[in-house]
């Protein structure tokens, strides 16, 4: 993904050492995001979290944002990696089991990246034009529409793919992230059961 150029790392880590160093900026930043939020996580703060000085840290990065950037260019790569495995895995089970299954690993990698996805929610327009959720939605996309095509022949015959697979991608993802960012009285399992019962109960055949 191109990034505007002050958004953009000031170099490329080519040694192993320096690779590890803006792995741990990176990871650092995302546990200070997900603790104090985007106003609270200063470089210093990061640094600071990550063992290293601040200087160290504006070896490879401009600026606080241009650290924020590579923390929602991994938790993308993060959810698309996921959802990858997901559905790899769900091609061997029932449509029904497998609609579960990729339902949990969105909702998974989202509570495991709160901080990111807060980030994202608040901040994307303030980033440099950053399209994050732009590149998960897209895939999420592609993923189910995928799914769906392999599997015409278990659903209602007279079933609308591309409507489909624009609802339930939407509505999936929007649930997923309310749930995440401003929890509900309601478990993961009963929230994905739910919603899992409601899109089987679309793509069903009738009778």
């Amino acid at each position: 993904m191109n990034r505007s150029p002050e958004l953009s790392p000031r170099k490329k880590p080519r040694q192993q050492r320096s690779r590890e160093m803006v792995a741990s900026i990176v990871d650092a930043a995302a546990r200070v995001l997900a603790e104090r939020g985007y106003e609270g996580a200063s470089t210093h703060r990061i640094a600071t979290e990550a063992g290293i000085s601040s200087g160290s840290l504006y070896q490879y990065f401009a600026n606080k944002d241009a650290v924020v950037a590579a923390v929602l260019e991994q938790f993308s790569a993060r959810l698309t990696a996921r959802l990858d495995v997901a559905l790899t895995e769900s091609m061997t089970m029932g449509w029904r089991e497998a609609g579960r299954a990729l339902l949990a690993a969105q909702f998974e990698v989202f509570e495991d990246n709160v901080g990111p996805l807060r980030t994202i929610i608040e901040r994307a327009g303030h980033l440099g034009g950053t399209d994050q959720l732009g590149t998960m939605h897209r895939r999420m996309t592609d993923l189910t529409r995928m799914y769906l095509v392999a599997h015409r022949d278990q659903f209602r015959p007279d079933l609308d793919i591309e409507a489909s697979v624009w609802i339930m991608v939407e509505v999936s993802a929007q649930l997923a992230i309310r749930y995440v960012v401003h929890p509900p009285p309601i478990t993961r399992e009963r929230m994905i059961d739910q919603l899992a019962d409601m899109f089987i109960g679309h793509l069903s055949p009738q009778g």
